[in-house]
């Protein structure tokens, strides 16, 4: 048994010396080297090339490097029948609610205004907002969305969040549906994006969605660049609907240099950076997931295809 390693952006000798700690007899192989190709049951990838999939015949396991699998899921020649798996790893959710707990803090007590106070020598004293004051709204709430939520409310953020299924919690309050996306974004005065990427909530953050949204809201995005409609958000800063919005995702990346993001004084970018997968973390459950499909069982945290999450 053999397992396929695919990543431009995550290093294949940390992960073979995570794997083979767990199992220091796996057979592993990076791409393009695949040895003889009916040896290699699960692929373990990134972005892989399109069609770098096929001719596999005893793969049995897709396994995600990420909590996405939108990645995955682009394939056109995706091998039928096979389970694809995402990443649900601790380590990858931890990061996630720092990210959000971050920029959320940073919006709330106004650090970009204070930076640009510095740049000028001005001692610029501004009077910090009640955290009850400020409505955080999510789109999104599975694990990592969970975990942002519970951070929030901790710290007095009213949380409301927004799923395409109906859930429940005790803590925050969760809307589904179209009325229900409606009513989040009209009491959100920071909105966060955590959603999966697919056809229905590909450019969800578009001019409707901003004008839902009180006079002065901040965006946040740390899901996916294909949820945004770039245009659409520069729109809504510049008339001065939207306050800003931090963005940790995007449409093309890198992002290019000549981008208008990049120097917009209202928009702070990071390098899709909010929860990057560590191979000595997540190594446990990929090899968890390979046993789980070599003895006929069902790996955890499969993919449903048609939902693409």
């Amino acid at each position: 048994m053999a397992l396929l390693f695919i990543s431009n952006d995550d290093s294949p000798v940390e992960w073979q010396d995570a794997l083979t700690s767990f199992d220091p007899d796996l057979d592993f192989r990076t791409w393009p080297d695949l040895g003889t190709a009916s040896d290699i049951e699960i692929a373990l990838v990134w972005k892989h090339p399109p069609g770098s999939l096929t001719g596999l015949p005893r793969l049995k396991l897709i396994q995600s490097l990420g909590a996405g699998a939108d990645h995955i899921l682009t394939d056109p020649q995706l091998p039928d029948g096979v389970p694809v798996a995402r990443l649900v790893d601790s380590n990858l959710t931890q990061q996630m609610m720092e990210f959000a707990v971050l920029a959320v803090l940073s919006r709330h007590r106004r650090m970009k205004q204070l930076q640009l106070a510095q740049t000028q020598s001005l001692w610029n004293v501004i009077q910090p907002i009640p955290t009850h004051h400020s409505r955080v709204g999510m789109l999104g709430f599975g694990e990592i969305g969970r975990e942002i939520g519970n951070a929030l409310t901790r710290l007095g953020f009213p949380v409301t969040a927004w799923t395409r299924t109906t859930r429940e919690d005790p803590d925050i309050v969760c809307q589904s549906g179209e009325n229900g996306l409606v009513a989040v974004l009209h009491s959100s005065d920071i909105l966060i994006c955590l959603l999966p990427f697919t056809e229905e909530t590909k450019n969800i953050l578009n001019a409707d969605t901003f004008a839902t949204l009180p006079k002065g809201a901040y965006v946040i995005n740390m899901a996916r660049g294909g949820h945004l409609a770039e245009s659409d958000l520069l729109s809504a800063i510049d008339s001065g609907h939207l306050s800003g919005a931090w963005l940790d995702v995007f449409n093309e990346e890198p992002l290019p240099s000549d981008h208008l993001f990049w120097k917009h004084p209202k928009v702070i970018v990071t390098p899709h950076l909010a929860g990057l997968t560590v191979a000595s973390s997540a190594a446990e459950q990929v090899m968890k997931n390979l046993r789980l499909v070599q003895s006929g069982k069902a790996p955890n945290n499969t993919v449903n295809l048609k939902l693409g999450y």
